[in-house]
């Protein structure tokens, strides 16, 4: 147990429990400078951290730990100061060190003075609730849903900020059919603490759901619930950050600007709106050729493109770039027939509009 003071004028302090201590700060091997960093003169970068453990209890990726200095009046660490913090990144265990943490932080000051590393008294039982987490996606797989929902309420119970909870509960809700409002607060609660997803992947998986969902409940809602829209560029933003080369990170970061850009179309009056409008339009074909390199057999894919093309195809005729739009409309539209599973319909407006853009460039 250490006592741990924000500032030597603090008299509240702080209840932690030591975990271990400093062994290693570096900076990423990679550097390109910024604004801020050419502004300073100085390299803004964070730094990474190597932590030496003792145990692996209590800690998670995306937990704060805190370092401490030791006062050099007391013999223990029982009091001490804060002198930074640092963003859990991994929690390895090695063959001769033996439990490590890596993490983020800003810590250049105080690399050459010996530092222990402390984490919170924490109230809510992590490990129980990743238990309980784990017996409801049991029950889900066993298609017991109710039981499984017992099981998640549980969990949160145990630690309402676990992330992997909320996703779980929000995605039995939404598939239910009869939770949709349910589904969007656990989404919700899982993208706020998303830094403390249990890994990479899970985090990933959350992203490209919620996306799904938000576009879903904007296509549902419409006009009443255009904040949801604007939250989408952000997670898809994130989503490829974690995995450039994920295909649905892709697909939705072009139905997200895509959909902006219809919205940015309506609203389209004053000077700031068309330059908007015009942003969204660039995002949306950028995305869209990035997502058609990965995977160009995606029917949905391209009656998404055939959509776009046919807008961008009507506001530039009598222009130069009508034929560009009008080319891309057919493309896609014969590859919309190439991949097409049947599954769902195809607007007659848009239909049409491929005939019309065939018809017109020659092809039929």
């Amino acid at each position: 147990m250490a006592f741990a003071f924000k500032s030597q004028n603090s008299l509240d302090p702080l209840r932690m429990i030591v975990v271990g201590e400093v062994v290693g700060i570096e900076k990423a091997s990679y550097f390109e400078a910024d604004k801020l960093s050419a502004e300073l003169d100085v390299d803004t970068r964070p730094d990474t951290v190597t932590l030496k453990v003792a145990s692996p209890k209590g800690l998670r990726v995306g937990q704060t730990l805190y370092l401490l200095e030791k006062n050099q009046d007391h013999k223990t660490y029982r009091d001490a100061n804060i002198v930074g913090m640092v963003t859990v990144r991994s929690v390895f265990q090695t063959t001769f060190f033996g439990w490590q943490v890596r993490g983020d932080g800003y810590l250049r000051l105080i690399e050459d003075r010996p530092v222990t590393a402390a984490r919170l008294l924490d109230a809510t039982k992590y490990e129980e609730a990743v238990m309980a987490k784990k017996q409801g996606d049991h029950f889900v797989a066993k298609g017991k849903l109710d039981e499984a929902i017992r099981l998640y309420k549980r969990a949160i119970s145990l630690d309402p900020n676990y992330p992997d909870t909320h996703f779980a509960l929000g995605k039995v809700h939404w598939n239910d059919g009869e939770g949709y409002v349910s589904a969007a607060y656990e989404f919700s609660q899982a993208w706020k603490n998303r830094e403390r997803f249990s890994n990479s992947q899970e985090q990933l998986l959350f992203y490209l759901e919620y996306m799904r969902f938000l576009i879903y409940q904007f296509k549902t809602e419409g006009k009443e619930n255009t904040k949801n829209l604007e939250l989408l560029p952000q997670i898809a933003k994130e989503a490829r950050t974690l995995n450039p080369k994920n295909y649905e990170a892709w697909l939705y970061s072009f139905e997200s600007a895509y959909l902006q850009f219809v919205r940015a179309n309506i609203l389209a009056t004053g000077v700031e709106s068309r330059k908007s409008k015009e942003e969204w339009s660039e995002k949306a074909e950028e995305a869209l050729l990035k997502a058609a390199y990965l995977r160009k057999s995606d029917f949905y894919l391209h009656k998404l493109a055939c959509e776009f093309y046919n807008l961008k195809w009507k506001e530039t005729r009598n222009t130069p770039k009508e034929k560009e739009y009008r080319d891309k409309l057919v493309e896609h539209g014969r590859l919309l027939r190439i991949y097409y599973t049947g599954e769902t319909g195809i607007a007659d407006e848009i239909l049409n509009a491929i005939r019309l853009a065939e018809k017109q460039s020659g092809v039929f």
